[in-house]
């Protein structure tokens, strides 16, 4: 019954401690029955490392596996994503360890030595002030560096990983080598002794120095994300500047087409009048008919609503047709949509740009990209479909255009979802019109059948 406390707190508390934050750095929440489990399973790794006697290097593997299998069958994240905030968690714990091992064999164990009574109240107070530092820890890195690591890349983050990984392995190796289970007593003097010349004052500086190169890795990293963001920021500046310049050209076409109808107009009635006088009423209607032709080649092939839009979409279709692509565009855009024109440009660019690109990979006869478009409530929902390889059977690797797709999307609260089947590559864009909890959102993509991330 002495050591209960010393076990409740190490094998229970501590856990728990671990599975909340990890819920938390992985976006998720917190459900007691899944901490259950985790304890469970984390007193079965410990008790494994403990009969089988396994190296510092090994248990951290342990650890680090049994986190990220949580993350990947119980919170559903991706193996990577799992795989890396493991690391960052077990990175944290094994700092607060390391310290606190230095304590112990600093400070309690020379109590110990001097009075047996001490050993249980003394394994409680070290196991307790464990979880005060390993919950600060895990709380300040969250605090301060939470969104970043929320909104970096996979492989910003595995990059990240790799120098988390190696101050985890060496605290833990610190750990078990230099600190480990079983210590020596001088008889003589009641001192704890070691094979080995230990600097301990170099030890606590290390691990010390550890924890300030963690946070200062933390902050390099936060300001290379920082960059990252502000050239994706800059490159989607550039396109909507080549939208624009693409519109502005158009525009122009179009003025000079029309300002040279209006010039002509005047011939043309003077034409008609002429057959109408003549009684010749079947090539006044021929006549007419090639006039209407005339007169809507001056406007925009497609009819959106929206003029910039319409000039940027004609163009990215009058492209299809040349590659002999069928197109079909039932699409409108929202008159009170929150988005600028230039966003729906950028959106509506970079998918008709990806959907020809598809279309190229097949035979000619089964070319075609459809652009649909409806309203639901507060929200709108775009869908562009087009042909691609049949062979195509998982989602291909996403490149710069899709990437501008999903941070426009981001930025105006709305959701973007990809999928391939049958040679068929679909993409629909959710947009919502008021801001709205990111619950409903995820129940209205829900509703569309749709899978969202």
């Amino acid at each position: 019954m002495r050591f209960l406390v010393p076990l409740m707190l190490s094998f229970m508390v501590l856990p728990m401690i671990t599975f909340f934050f990890f819920c938390r750095y992985c976006r998720s929440s917190f459900q007691w029955r899944l901490g259950i489990v985790y304890i469970l399973l984390s007193a079965f790794v410990s008790a494994g490392e403990i009969l089988w006697d396994l190296p510092g290097s090994l248990g951290l593997f342990l650890d680090i596996g049994l986190l990220a299998l949580c993350g990947k069958y119980f919170l559903r994240c991706k193996w990577t994503e799992a795989f890396m905030i493991s690391v960052l968690i077990t990175s944290v714990f094994s700092m607060c360890s390391g310290i606190i091992s230095w304590v112990d064999r600093r400070i309690f164990l020379p109590l110990v030595i001097a009075n047996e009574a001490l050993v249980p109240p003394s394994d409680g107070v070290r196991e307790l002030v464990k979880i005060l530092l390993v919950y600060g820890g895990y709380t300040v890195i969250l605090r301060r560096f939470g969104k970043s690591i929320a909104e970096s890349s996979r492989q910003a983050l595995f990059q990240l990983t790799i120098p988390v990984f190696f101050i985890s392995l060496a605290e833990r190796i610190i750990q078990s080598s230099v600190y480990g289970k079983e210590f020596m007593v001088d008889s003589r003097t009641g001192n704890s002794v070691s094979i080995i010349n230990i600097n301990h004052g170099e030890l606590l500086f290390l691990q010390v120095f550890a924890c300030i190169a963690l946070f200062a890795l933390f902050v390099s990293y936060e300001k290379i994300i920082r960059v990252l963001h502000e050239e994706q920021e800059l490159c989607l500046l550039k396109q909507r500047s080549q939208e624009q310049e693409v519109y502005v050209e158009e525009a122009k076409l179009r003025y000079e087409q029309t300002r040279s109808f209006r010039h002509d107009i005047k011939n043309h009635l003077t034409v008609l009048s002429e057959l109408l006088k003549a009684g010749e009423t079947e090539e006044a209607y021929e006549y007419l008919a090639r006039l209407d032709e005339v007169s809507a080649g001056l406007s925009y092939p497609v009819h959106t609503g929206n003029t910039v839009v319409d000039a940027m979409v004609g163009s990215k279709l009058s492209i299809a047709a040349q590659k002999a692509i069928d197109v079909a565009c039932e699409f409108s855009v929202p008159k009170d949509s929150a988005l600028k024109d230039m966003d729906w440009c950028i959106v509506l660019a970079n998918a008709l740009d990806n959907a020809i690109h598809g279309c190229e990979a097949v035979e000619k006869e089964r070319r075609y990209i459809k652009i649909t478009g409806k309203k639901k409530g507060n929200f709108y929902l775009v869908a562009i479909e087009n042909s691609c390889d049949e062979g195509l059977r998982e989602m291909p690797r996403e490149g710069t255009g899709l990437a501008n797709i999903r941070r426009v999307m981001e930025r105006n609260q709305g959701m973007a979802e990809t999928k391939v089947s049958c040679g068929v590559y679909k993409l629909k864009l959710l947009f919502v019109e008021e801001q709205q909890e990111k619950g409903l959102l995820h129940q209205s993509c829900s509703d569309e059948g749709s899978a969202c991330r």
